[in-house]
This record gives C-alpha cells, structure tokens and sequence, in this order.
C-alpha cells in the first residue's frame, strides 16, 4: 500500500448505498464535506445502482462490517470484478469522523469518513480490519448468527407449547428435556410423532404419557400441538446442519492452536465458533502499544473492553465491545466452569476455576460485608444524584449540609433511586443473586485474559 489510487468510501444503508470517490484525503474536511456533500451520489440496490458504482472504476471500496447483510452483497459483487475490499472498524471510524468535525447521523459524512481515513492509514495496514482469511471467518461468523437467530424463532414456539402441554401432557409440561445423541429433543419428538434414528429408543415419554391424567380423562394431544413440536424439530434439523459446517470449518490448520486452548478451557462448538470469528488471527491486535496494550483490544473484542464515566461526584467503568460476546462468554463460565463436575481436567481450566471458586467462598464466608457494600453504594448514588439535582439551584455549604442530613436519614428503609423515586434497600436474596453474577462475568473475563496469554505463548512466545 504505497502509491494511493481510487478509493470509494461507501457507507451502507438497507436498500442504497452513498459513494464517495477520493485519490487524496483533504486537508480540512469538515470545509471539503460542506462544499462537495451533494455530489456524492446515492446508489440503490439494483442493476443501475451497481453498474454506476462499478463506472466509476474504484480500485479499492471502504466499508465499515456493520449491518453485515446488507453490506455482504455490495462487497461480493465488487470483489467479483475484482475490486478489493477495505473493512474499518465503527469505533475507528466514528474517533476520526468527530476529530475532523464531521457530522454524526449522516450517509454522506460516513461516506468521506470511510474513504478520508482509508487514504489517511493506508501505509498502516494494522489501522483496517483483516479479512485475509473471510474464506471461512466470514462464514463462521454468519452461520453463528444463524443459529442465534434459530433460538429466538425457538423460545416463542416453545413457549406456547408448554402452555398446550399443561391441559394436554401435564406432567410433560415443564421438563427440560435435552438434545439427546441424535441432535434431536426427545420430547419435541414424541408430540410431533418423529422417528428418532437412535439405536436405543427408551421410550420415556411413550411410558410417561401412558399414566398422563389428561388421556384419561379424554383430553389428547391437539394437531395444533404436534405441529409446533415438528416445526421444532426441523429447526433442530437445521440447527445440526449447521453445527456440522461449523466443525469442517474449525478444522482449517490455521486454527489448530486456537482450538486447542478453547478445548482446554471447556469452550463448546458455538463459543468456540463465536470467539474465532471475533479474534481471529490474533495478529490484528497487536499493532501499537505493547503487550497490555494488545490485551486491552483483545478484551474489548469480546466485550470485556472498560470505559470509564464519570458524572459529578460518580464514577464509573462500564463494560465496552460485543455485547454478544459477553453474554455468549457468561454462558461458558455458568455451564463449564461453574459447575465443579463439568470443568476440563487442564491446567488453564483449573486456574479458572481457581479463580472462580475463590471469589464465590470469599463472598460465602463474608455475605454481611458484602449485603453493606450494596447497601453503602446505593446511599452513595442516591446522595450524588441528590448533589447533582440540587447543585445549580443551592449554594454549597447548603448542599453540604443536606448531604449530611440526608447520609443520616438514609439509614432508614427508603432511599432515593436515580429516577428520583424511592426505592427499596438490596434484600440479603437480591445481594447473592447480583454477586452471583457478578462473579460469572469476573471469571469471564479473566477467561478472556487466560485465553489471550495462553494463544500468545503458543503464536508469539517472544511478545
């Protein structure tokens, strides 16, 4: 990436796309973006929308991997006639948009963001996203979301049948019944009537609705119930197609070393799939800055990023990056870490869960302390938001002295939420319940940390 050709910064919406050709990044932007905003063309989705943007000879497109579906199909054209394709991250582009002064909320802006930061990096490789290897991360990552998005078609259908189950099948209602070998749910099965290929079939919802009081009393299994059960089980169907296209594409060589510290730490095929096509290679993190520096951005990946906020007197760091990564993360610790019997007999699980175990016993043999540290940081927040509504009305020695009167009234049960409306001390069950949490989403992230370390020992031992 030396000599700078013609790059097309195209910002995606759902039908049409606006492009914005540049060969040099103007030295004032926001001027450039006021005098030239109208003649950045708006292209649609069609025959003419393509064969206008492809006249235009771009050698190179920016684009930002957002709004994966509808960005997918541009980029597969373009790379079909042999376009290259530059991906930059939103936070990136959204830093340099508002250090040039650009307006948010804006097709056009987004367009010349894209292409002025592309000419702005473009000796700088690290500065954009790489999808060198998009042959199978990219299909990864989308058979992920498809799945993702089967559980939720799932959850409603599920739903209902249970609620058909409670006058049909009582004492099948409730069950938690598992995918059993076959990928299959034997209950779905036996209401919709499936034939299960298993070598063993126990029978156990056959025997089980043979003693059901609702037969007994003339009440059977409606149409209507066997038909959400067989929609359920050919969304298992697909479920399992897809799960199986995951493992071919898992056993690439080049994610050898990656699924080798996954399985140590007791990752399943989903995170595992989930986490590769997020950080993967791990290269892309290790441009400026130094080792913690590289850890920080690995972290925030997986959405265990931390910013921090501060407002008045309260200060906070909240958790930044995937939110989907997080809770597929917290669904690793809750199944394979937490449960003693489930955890991987390897050395970097056990530090895990090491980690895990210590800060559960460490609340278990203190609960009371913990129980008046909520309760400390609710008073805390509820005299900040107090200080913050009365601040610009009152002088401050006024305002300290209802600081003070009100620390002592808060002693009492009600206390003064964020919304200004009383609210209610954190109960002892409350308390465990949150620091239950808690201490998941800690071992998550230190899971994250552990896998960051562990991957760098293996790919860069001299890092």
């Amino acid at each position: 990436m030396n000599e700078k050709p013609l790059v097309i910064g195209l910002d995606v919406s759902k039908d049409n796309v606006v492009a914005c050709p540049l060969t040099e990044a103007p030295y004032n932007l926001k001027l450039y973006f006021k005098e030239n905003k109208e003649s950045f063309p708006r292209l649609y989705s069609n025959r003419d929308g393509i064969r206008e943007l492809l006249a235009m000879k771009p050698e190179y497109v920016v684009m930002e991997p957002t709004g994966v579906h509808y960005s997918w199909i541009w980029a597969h054209i373009l790379k079909s006639h042999g376009i290259k394709i530059l991906w930059v991250g939103h936070s990136e582009v959204a830093s340099f948009r508002k250090s040039k002064k650009l307006p948010d909320k804006n097709d056009a802006a987004d367009a010349l963001a894209l292409a002025a930061y592309a000419l702005g990096f473009w000796n700088y490789p690290e500065a954009f996203l790489g999808y060198e290897h998009e042959c199978f991360i990219i299909p990864i990552r989308d058979f992920c979301l498809k799945l993702q998005s089967l559980n939720r078609i799932q959850s409603p259908i599920i739903n209902r049948l249970r609620q058909q189950l409670a006058r049909e099948f009582p004492e099948a209602a409730l069950k938690d019944s598992q995918r059993a070998s076959d990928g299959q749910v034997p209950l779905w099965c036996f209401i919709g009537g499936r034939k299960r290929n298993i070598k063993k079939d126990r029978g156990y919802y056959e025997k089980l609705y043979q003693v059901s009081i609702a037969p007994a009393y003339g009440v059977e299994i409606s149409e209507y119930s066997r038909n959400l059960a067989n929609q359920l089980c050919q969304l298992t169907d697909w479920e399992i197609a897809i799960e199986e296209k995951l493992g071919a594409l898992l056993r690439q060589p080049e994610l050898i070393p990656y699924n080798r510290v996954m399985d140590d730490l007791g990752m399943g095929l989903r995170i595992k799939c989930w986490v590769i096509s997020q950080i993967f290679p791990i290269e892309r993190f290790l441009g400026s800055g130094n080792y913690r520096n590289w850890r920080a951005r690995f972290k925030q990946r997986l959405g265990y990023g931390g910013i921090e906020h501060s407002s008045g007197d309260k200060e906070s760091t909240q958790k930044s990056g995937s939110k989907i990564s997080r809770q597929m993360l917290y669904l690793w610790i809750v199944t394979a870490i937490a449960p003693a019997r489930n955890r991987p007999d390897t050395p970097i699980a056990k530090q895990l869960a090491e980690f895990y175990d210590t800060r559960t016993r460490q609340y278990n043999d203190n609960p009371e302390i913990y129980h008046s540290r909520l309760l400390e940081k609710q008073k805390q927040d509820a005299i900040a938001t107090l200080k913050t509504q009365l601040g610009p009305l009152l002088s401050p020695a006024i305002v300290h002295q209802v600081e003070q009167n009100l620390s002592l009234a808060l002693d009492f049960p009600s206390m003064i939420g964020p919304d200004g409306k009383t609210t209610e001390p954190v109960k002892k069950g409350e308390a465990k319940k949150r620091f239950g949490k808690l201490i998941v989403s800690q071992t998550a992230a230190k899971g994250v940390e552990l896998l960051f370390n562990e991957l760098m020992s293996i790919l860069h031992p001299k890092a």
